[in-house]
């Protein structure tokens, strides 16, 4: 795959995305929650498999947190985002411990999704990058309550210095939130000041943000934070993808849309009956979002 592509840019009339080479770049993303924590040859294995069929966009997750998911809190090297706890006490990236220090990062973790971003950009994918993902009703599935812990204060500084160390990195775009809109107060400024912190670093490479608020939404009709928000991802659990994806491709000002979830193959009846809306065949999902938006999706 061609690694020049990056950085995406913006084509003239704000309906979609360029590569760096001026040609259009149609989002074909694979959702790809957890692969942070798989080992660099299981990685390497599973972008080769995403290269091969096409597909030029990951969506990840920075920092994982659900309980349910692939060895969350680790990455594929054993080792945790951050070093300390809040009471300046060694953290170990237990779901009982008291929640982590953001601002004590720990290199050797952040090393290993430095080569991640890297594998991914040597194969001309783009990666999809919650920085921060605040989890369903901002309980469990995220890091909202964490967060808060933390601080307006240290969210922002975190921000500023995720965005820093990615600075000069072509191949990103920023994701904000993380199925869910509803913010508390003490909530909505823990996730204002890590966005303030994420744009508060000039001349970045990678100026694209979009966001997963709760479903049946898209990025920029968010009330405080839609304006931030300059590539709008469409999100139905509910199965009203087209709905919503009209919507998204028509706001003004113009900018690009694109389907960013929907239904999961075998997450309904015939699956893990996980989403009753998840019925087959899962394929029309894809193609309503896609041909509403014609920015693409992510599957």
């Amino acid at each position: 795959m061609k690694a020049n592509r990056f950085p995406l840019k913006l084509a003239t009339g704000g309906r979609h995305l360029l590569d760096a080479n001026d040609q259009p770049f149609l989002i074909r993303g694979r959702s790809a929650w957890y692969l942070i924590s798989q080992s660099r040859e299981q990685r390497q294995r599973f972008l080769d498999d995403t290269a091969s069929k096409g597909f030029n966009a990951i969506e990840i997750k920075a920092i994982t947190h659900d309980k349910n998911g692939f060895r969350p809190r680790f990455a594929g090297n054993d080792t945790v985002p951050f070093t300390h706890n809040l009471s300046s006490q060694r953290w170990h990236g237990a779901a009982h411990e008291l929640a982590p220090d953001f601002a004590q990062t720990n290199e050797p973790y952040w090393d290993y999704l430095d080569s991640l971003l890297d594998d991914a950009e040597a194969r001309g994918i783009c990666v999809l990058l919650f920085p921060a993902y605040v989890g369903y009703d901002g309980g469990e599935q995220g890091w909202m309550q964490e967060m808060v812990a933390n601080g307006v204060e240290r969210m922002r500084n975190y921000g500023a210095w995720i965005a820093q160390r990615y600075q000069h990195r072509g191949n990103l775009i920023w994701m904000l939130g993380g199925d869910y809109s509803n913010f508390k107060d003490d909530e909505q400024a823990v996730e204002a000041a890590l966005i303030a912190g994420l744009k508060s670093v000039p001349d970045q490479t990678s100026r694209f943000y979009s966001a997963e608020w709760h479903s049946d939404s898209y990025g920029s009709d968010h009330p405080t934070f839609g304006d931030e928000v300059n590539l709008n991802g469409v999100y139905s659990w509910e199965n009203s993808i087209a709905k919503y994806a009209r919507a998204a491709y028509a706001t003004e000002p113009a900018r690009p849309a694109f389907l960013l979830e929907e239904p999961y193959d075998e997450e309904g009846p015939d699956g893990s009956n996980y989403n009753p809306n998840a019925t087959q065949p899962v394929r029309r999902f894809i193609y309503w979002g896609w041909l509403n938006t014609m920015g693409g999706y992510v599957a």
